[in-house]
């Protein structure tokens, strides 16, 4: 899991989560904001996911963040 701000200052937490037929979601949650959000990652596997979370910088989790969709 990773925390960080987006443009506007919103603090933000960044979770992966193992899908169906190997998929791996990147969770964005905003903290002490409502609703969840989500982006498919082109990973090949969980580990290839964890990977590129732990590398991944703020410019880099801003951009997959603007690119999710709502959960629901």
């Amino acid at each position: 899991m990773r925390s960080f701000d987006d443009a506007q200052g919103g603090h933000w937490q960044a979770a992966l989560m193992e899908a169906s037929f190997g998929n791996v979601l990147m969770i964005f949650s905003r903290i002490g904001g409502d609703g969840v959000l989500h982006k498919p990652l082109d990973s090949a596997n969980y580990h290839e996911a964890e990977q590129l979370l732990a590398d991944a910088d703020e410019a880099r989790l801003r951009t997959l963040l603007a690119e999710a969709k709502p959960w629901g």
